[in-house]
């Protein structure tokens, strides 16, 4: 497992911060969440010139725009389950997923955190998103996993 740390290695990036000289002068950004009001492939284009060691992103909304820019690059993307979203379909519709526990309701928090699903959640995953409580409750299992846990203290970036 690696763990991401929020700010430093995971930042959000929207029209109003992506000309940000703190978060450029950061010396290596992991993962990118794309949180443009009108994203367009100039601004996208502008954060990967920003962020060129960073090749991993992480969209919520706007799916098909996104997709429609980045799959000219060589960049990853991650799709994360917005506030409110049916699991289940989600998970149906994409391929590359970030699973973020904040923006799932109890019931399908804890049917993900059961120990069958959860490690099942996580050979199909490759980046979650979760609190300090699941992450200590988890730790045995995400010791051995290979992707990316983002701990933060219960709200989404």
């Amino acid at each position: 497992m690696k763990l991401t740390n929020i700010g430093t290695e995971f930042i959000s990036i929207s029209e109003s911060n992506m000309y940000d000289h703190e978060l450029m002068d950061i010396p290596r950004v992991h993962l990118i969440k794309l949180g443009f009001f009108d994203p367009t492939e100039s601004k996208v284009r502008q954060v990967i010139r920003n962020f060129p060691k960073t090749n991993r992103f992480v969209i919520e909304d706007n799916i098909r725009i996104y997709n429609f820019i980045l799959r000219s690059t060589s960049k990853k993307y991650y799709v994360s389950n917005p506030e409110g979203s049916d699991i289940i379909s989600f998970f149906r519709k994409n391929n590359k997923v970030l699973v973020n526990f904040h923006t799932i309701d109890d019931y399908e928090k804890a049917f993900l955190l059961s120990d069958k699903v959860f490690q099942d959640v996580l050979k199909n995953t490759e980046v979650i998103h979760i609190d300090k409580n699941i992450f200590d409750e988890k730790m045995e299992v995400l010791e051995n996993w290979r992707g990316n846990v983002i701990v933060s203290d219960g709200s989404s970036i």
